[in-house]
């Protein structure tokens, strides 16, 4: 890539957390370790005003890797990577002259909810990316439930031809310790506490981190409504606060990993479980979740969890196996070493304006959600007569 200016922009508001933040921190060290020139360059969303969201302090020490420096004002670069369409859509206070020769949406969350109901437009992002940098975008989204989704709004928007998923340096997620080699199983999982990471009804809280007496339960990141949900049901198990253990710490002591989720919510990627399949555990998923992980994953409803569990658990080396195997192929697919020819890929890529796949069939179908959707924006607007 040219050093014409920088060689990658990559936009990030820092006061996204939990897996945007970690995807940007992965991306920027990846690129810098190539010997790329970056420009990070900080924005300010108004997604976040009247919030108390602070930066993260990790996203701004970016700026201390070899190559990284800030950017502000005018700045240009052969890639400009915009991270999280939600921080555009609701409008920005920053303003920049940019030139560059491809922009990318890194689409890290779905433009429709679980309930099918619009979140963001894509269609009024493109247009407040346009106002505030002068450029104009494709889309890459981080896994193929994303890709589904953003097809609804073809052809007006230019798909990547390839998912930008999150990555990882494999070196900082390897485990000692074997599933399944402990005198008890221990069965679990972690991640921000959030009630909507979380299904809606007790037996599918209870069932998958329940299976039997041959088990124990941890859990990091338990919301508080979620735990008075539970009551009893969770006397038995350890919960742990979120980020009280270093991740891979925690994963290390379970045998198998569970997440199963909220009808409404709808997981873009799934950091937390690409993580636990580097560390070897054999995790047991939500169904919806195929889109994202296909092979490297074991799929059922919450009842039959415990189903699930009993069969890893009395194969123990085919367990094992399972899981090492669903490791190299995550190498593969996340690995940060993929970054350079997905880089190559990217800038030669000829786009994608097909609806087929698209989550919404008919476009009449995405054209109502999206007048319903500025209807409430109005509203919410528009002040009270009183």
């Amino acid at each position: 890539m040219s050093r014409s200016g920088f060689d990658i922009l990559v936009l990030t508001d820092p006061r996204f957390s939990g897996g945007t933040a970690s995807a940007v921190i992965s991306d920027v060290a990846r690129f810098s370790e190539l010997g790329l020139s970056v420009g990070l360059m900080p924005i300010r969303s108004r997604f976040f005003d009247g919030t108390d969201d602070l930066e993260n302090p990790h996203v701004l020490k970016l700026q201390d890797l070899p190559g990284v420096s800030l950017a502000t004002g005018t700045a240009s670069a052969e890639l400009t990577l915009l991270h999280h369409p939600l921080a555009f859509f609701h409008g920005l206070h920053t303003r920049a002259e940019l030139t560059t020769r491809r922009a990318v949406v890194v689409t890290h969350h779905p433009p429709f909810r679980g309930d099918g109901s619009l979140e963001y437009n894509p269609l009024t992002v493109n247009r407040q990316i346009s106002r505030a940098f002068g450029c104009h975008p494709w889309w890459a989204p981080v896994s193929g439930t994303v890709r589904a989704q953003l097809r609804s709004f073809a052809p007006l928007l230019t798909l990547t031809s390839e998912d930008w998923t999150n990555t990882f340096d494999p070196d900082e997620w390897r485990s000692t310790r074997p599933a399944f080699s402990g005198p008890q199983a221990t069965v679990g999982r972690h991640g921000r506490a959030d009630s909507l990471k979380w299904p809606d009804d007790l037996a599918a809280m209870t069932a998958p981190l329940s299976p039997g007496p041959a088990w124990r339960t941890r859990v990091m990141g338990l919301p508080d409504d979620v735990r008075r949900a539970l009551g009893p049901a969770a006397d038995a198990w350890e919960i742990v606060r979120f980020n009280a253990e270093p991740v891979g710490q925690f994963l290390e002591s379970l045998d198998a990993f569970c997440y199963f989720y909220h009808p409404r919510w709808i997981e873009a990627f799934g950091r937390t479980i690409a993580e636990a399949i580097l560390m070897e555990r054999p995790c047991v998923l939500d169904p919806r979740l195929r889109a994202n992980f296909g092979d490297l994953g074991h799929y059922c409803a919450p009842g039959d969890a415990a189903d699930c569990l009993a069969r890893l658990h009395e194969r123990p080396e085919e367990s094992r196996q399972h899981a090492r195997d669903a490791r190299e192929r995550a190498i593969t697919r996340f690995g940060n070493a993929s970054v350079d020819a997905r880089l190559r890929a990217l800038m030669s890529d000829p786009g994608m304006r097909s609806r087929h796949g698209a989550k919404s069939t008919s476009a009449s179908t995405t054209l109502r959600k999206i007048v319903g959707l500025a209807r409430r924006q109005r509203a919410r607007t528009t002040p009270e007569i009183v």
